[in-house]
C-alpha cells in the first residue's frame, strides 16, 4: 500500500481537494480476499473492503475511488457502508490495475477488510435469519483464516447492526427485549434473541457484520 499525495495521482484528472490524501493498492493483492466471495458454503455472506482509521478503529469516508491502468479508467460509485466496491473479475487481476482510494487526510486510514451480509436487508429481521448467518460467518472466516483457523477462532455469536450517523433510537424486539442503537450501531446476541423474534429496525442498516464474543 503506497500513500501519495492526490495531485500527483491524479495528473490530468480533476484534482482533489487539499484536504484529501489518496492511497494506491494493487488490485491483484486484493483479490486475494476478495476471491473468497466465490466460494460454497456462505451464500449470504461476502467480504468487504474498508478504510479504516489507524487511530479511532472507525470507518472513514471515501471521498473518491477509482481503478487505473494505463488510458484504460474507471470511477467507483460508494455506498453508504463505505465499502470498496471493487469488481471480482480474473481478467482484471491478470491486468493488474491499480486502485486509487480518496479520504480526508486528518484521519490517518489504512484498508482493511470485514466480512458483512452480502444480501440487502430490510427493516425487518427475524431471529431466524440471524441464527442462519452465523455458521455461514463462520465458514467465511475459516476460509480467509486457513486451514487451522477453526482451531483458534470463536464462533460467532451474534451480529452488529450498523447505521448511518443519522439513526438513533432503539431496534423493537418482538420478544420483548430492545437494542439501543449506540455509536451508530446495535449487537444482537442471538443466544438471548428467542425463538420466532422479530427486530424492528428504525432504519435500513448499512451494513451487517459478525459479533464475537471476548474472551473474559
Amino acid at each position: 500500500m503506497k500513500k501519495i499525495m492526490s495531485v500527483l495521482a491524479l495528473l490530468a484528472m480533476t484534482s482533489a481537494p487539499a484536504s484529501a490524501d489518496t492511497y494506491r493498492f494493487s488490485y491483484s493483492k486484493l483479490f486475494t480476499q476478495l476471491k473468497h466471495n466465490t466460494e460454497e458454503g456462505h451464500p449470504d455472506i461476502g467480504v468487504a473492503y474498508f478504510m479504516i482509521s489507524a487511530d479511532s478503529g472507525q470507518v472513514c469516508p471515501i471521498s473518491r475511488a477509482w481503478m487505473r491502468k494505463k488510458e484504460h479508467y474507471e470511477e467507483f460509485t460508494i455506498p453508504a457502508s463505505q465499502a470498496l466496491p471493487l469488481p471480482l473479475d480474473n481478467q482484471l487481476r491478470q491486468v493488474n490495475p491499480d486502485v486509487f482510494v480518496e479520504t480526508p487526510s486528518e484521519l490517518n486510514c489504512d484498508i482493511s477488510f470485514q466480512v458483512l451480509v452480502d444480501k440487502p436487508v430490510g427493516n425487518i429481521l427475524t431471529s431466524q435469519q440471524v441464527r442462519d448467518w452465523l455458521p455461514q460467518m463462520d465458514a467465511m472466516m475459516e476460509n480467509l483464516g486457513g486451514m487451522f483457523a477453526s482451531w483458534f477462532m470463536p464462533k460467532t455469536q451474534g451480529v452488529v447492526i450498523h447505521f448511518a450517523p443519522s439513526v438513533a433510537g432503539k431496534i423493537i424486539n418482538s420478544a420483548g427485549q430492545d437494542y439501543t442503537i449506540k455509536n451508530h450501531q446495535a449487537i444482537i446476541d442471538a443466544s438471548v434473541l428467542g425463538q420466532g423474534a422479530k427486530l424492528s429496525l428504525p432504519a435500513t442498516p448499512i451494513k451487517v457484520s459478525p459479533w464475537l464474543p471476548k474472551n473474559g
